[in-house]
């Protein structure tokens, strides 16, 4: 699945990765850590049942790279 991802970062030097379409946004310290944890999150979101996994490559963000 394709998901639209925005990345911004603030004057601390932390970064969020948003992704408007599931209401979803991440923080990290990186940009790399802020756009994994937001693959993971959708991931976990987009789960049917518990007991099945997405792979990894499951999630791609368009435009957070």
């Amino acid at each position: 699945m394709r998901y639209n991802a925005t990345l911004e970062s603030d004057e601390d030097g932390h970064f969020t990765a948003q992704c408007e379409q599931l209401g979803i946004s991440t923080h990290g310290l990186s940009p790399a850590n802020a756009l994994d944890a937001l693959r993971a999150e959708i991931r976990y979101r987009v789960e049917l049942c518990p007991c099945s996994s997405v792979e990894d490559d499951y999630v791609e963000l368009v435009g957070g790279e």
